[in-house]
């Protein structure tokens, strides 16, 4: 080879590895040292990409009415970071004070970017580092506290206090967050961030907040419809990609790209909340005139187990969520107890149903006393012979329990399952209650069941058993969720009405009608009457079980009233149970008949009038027995 080639042979590989060798530095530059740089610098810090909350679904009721919705809010945050880094600052400060020049206003937008530039020369040049950190925070608390309305001094402490992060403000409205966005924008302002949220707002905050429960501050139901339909209301968040300009400095106002949120999904469920307020309105009376400790009101359609209104005290209100911690659980679904007299219902009708009893049938209650092998029932009064109707009428715990010994023990122990007692209902709510049977071999309890005492039950319960007697003989579910709806308003989903199974014959539902009008026109449950309509139902009167003693709590007692009306045609269940009443004049007999009857009469007139149910010519007209 040549000196020549040799020569050029040289200088190609000269420049090869001089071109390799520079190409390596850079990459060695980009991946390690100015990673290292990239990592302790302040401007990267910004956060790259910004989530966009997805909007929870709205809860709404049978007519479509808003019961639950969203109001976009926004917490603005420092970050102390970006608040001390002076490099990134200077254009702030910049604006500052050519903002303060004479004519600044009357400038197109080019002449001002040529100010700012020769003002910002002139901030670098002559203000210490410390000096563009205080000016750039003093000209931000004063832009933000001028649309928060609160004195920049006070800004200026609260951020001085953090180490890192600060929460300057919470809930702020979507429409001024977006302002003060636009303010700090227009201002080269740097170091401050909105995180957007949805919170939670219901209009009738003091309606059924047990059934639509709460949300916590991350939009995350805690309790109620809000938790149990959790993965339902809850949509999908979104993001954002933020935005740079050619210094590095975040953009609020504009992104880079965009991944939209996807809504949740609606809820509409069976609330009337017409219906829903009445029952709120004379819970809340009826708890305040008789001081009672808890109470509830039920209504429930009996065709289809919707449930209309369900009403406890105490309860608390939905968006302050002022006495929360003191209203527990829904006593109406939550609360088990022994609820006396209403209860005789299940042996009554599995007299009829088997056929082991007819309405004409004549029992002798033994004066008050019936002695069985073991154990002894009493009555509250002294009743000889009396008639299927007259045991209800009267409320005779001897002549019960001689029709359930017509049907069976274990046959009772049957209707009982049947009727849905000692089972959760399946009511879409966290918390309910299941019941407790005791011991179904010991005759003693068998003979206490059938007068309503040795079987705790809920007031949801007493509401689908009573449902039974009114829509022909079918044990129906609770429905409370009416269907799933999509942004658009399509039906996603329709929740069926389901039927558990079939408990009494048409026959025996139609008869035990009957015998409850009588209940209501000349028994226990007199004060239930409701002018204008037939209606129908049972008075309850049951002591609570003192542990300690060892015996039952005259003194304590639950009151309950299990009513259904029109009695022909039974448009909707109602039950009212009223916890230790307290506070009554000596000459009020504490009992179902005389305190929870009254309610339920002013409940299922009110009803009866919202829903426009026509008056019944043959209904009788309401007195007023002697308590």
């Amino acid at each position: 080879m040549d000196t020549s080639l040799k020569r050029r042979a040289f200088i190609v590989c000269l420049v090869l590895v001089t071109g390799l060798t520079a190409l390596s530095y850079r990459l060695v530059t980009l991946q390690v040292l100015d990673r290292k740089l990239s990592a302790s610098s302040a401007i990267p810090r910004f956060k790259s990409h910004q989530k966009i909350v997805a909007s929870r679904g709205l809860i709404v009721d049978r007519n479509h009415g808003i019961i639950a919705q969203n109001r976009p809010q926004a917490a603005l945050i420092a970050d102390l970071h970006h608040l001390k880094t002076h490099s990134i600052l200077t254009r702030a400060v910049a604006h500052r004070y050519a903002s303060q020049v004479a004519g600044w206003k009357n400038l197109n937008e080019d002449e001002r970017s040529v100010h700012l530039s020769r003002t910002r020369k002139a901030v670098v040049n002559q203000l210490t580092k410390e000096e563009v950190i205080k000016e750039h925070l003093a000209y931000a608390t004063e832009v933000i506290g001028r649309e928060l309305r609160i004195p920049s001094s006070e800004l200026l402490k609260k951020v001085k206090s953090g180490s890192a992060r600060v929460v300057v403000k919470k809930k702020i409205r979507e429409d001024l967050a977006r302002r003060i966005e636009n303010e700090l924008q227009k201002r080269r302002i740097q170091g401050f961030s909105f995180e957007r949220s949805q919170r939670r707002h219901y209009p009738m905050p003091t309606l059924a907040p047990h059934l639509l429960g709460n949300t916590n501050y991350q939009g995350v139901g805690e309790s109620g419809l809000e938790k149990s339909m959790q993965e339902i209301l809850a949509g999908r968040d979104g993001e954002r990609e933020m935005k740079r300009d050619k210094n590095g400095l975040v953009n609020l106002v504009e992104a880079a790209q965009v991944i939209p949120p996807k809504m949740g999904k609606h809820v509409k469920v069976t609330l009337d909340m017409g219906i829903q307020a009445i029952v709120e309105d004379e819970l809340g009376m009826a708890c305040e005139a008789y001081q009672a400790k808890k109470g509830s009101i039920i209504v429930v359609d009996p065709h289809n187990g919707d449930v209309l209104a369900i009403a406890s005290r105490p309860h608390f209100h939905l968006n302050t969520r002022e006495n929360y911690a003191e209203a527990g659980s829904s006593f109406a679904v939550s609360a088990q107890y022994e609820a006396g007299s209403v209860m005789k219902i299940v042996a009554m009708a599995a007299a009829l149903d088997s056929g082991t009893a007819q309405r004409d049938h004549i029992v002798d209650c033994g004066w008050g006393i019936l002695k069985r092998r073991g154990f002894t029932v009493r009555d509250h009064h002294r009743y000889n012979e009396l008639s299927f109707d007259d045991v209800l009428v009267k409320s005779s715990n001897t002549g019960v329990f001689q029709f359930a010994e017509r049907v069976g023990q274990h046959e009772f122990y049957q209707y009982l399952d049947r009727f849905g007692f000692g089972r959760r209902t399946g009511f879409p709510v966290p918390g309910e209650a299941k019941g407790r049977i005791q011991d179904r071999r010991n005759t003693r309890n068998f003979a206490s069941a059938t007068y309503g005492y040795g079987v705790s039950v809920t007031p949801l319960q007493l509401a689908m058993a009573y449902s039974v007697l009114a829509n022909g003989g079918t044990l129906l579910q609770p429905r409370l969720v009416q269907s799933i709806v999509a942004n658009n308003g399509t039906i996603l989903e329709e929740i069926p009405v389901r039927k558990l199974g079939r408990v009494i014959s048409e026959q025996a539902a139609h008869e035990m009608c009957l015998t409850l009008e009588q209940v209501v026109n000349r028994g226990t449950g007199r004060r239930a009457q409701v002018p204008g309509y037939r209606a129908g139902g049972k008075t309850g009167t049951a002591e609570k079980w003192n542990s300690e003693l060892g015996k039952y709590d005259e003194t304590k007692k639950y009151l309950t009233f299990a009513g259904l009306l029109p009695v022909h045609a039974p448009r909707f269940v109602c039950i009212v149970t009223i916890d230790e009443p307290s506070g009554l004049t000596e000459d009020v007999q504490v009992g179902g008949g005389s305190i929870a009857a009254p309610v339920f009469s002013q409940v299922a007139g009110r009803i009866a009038r919202f829903m426009n149910l026509t008056p019944e010519s043959d209904a009788p007209i309401a007195s007023t027995p002697k308590q």
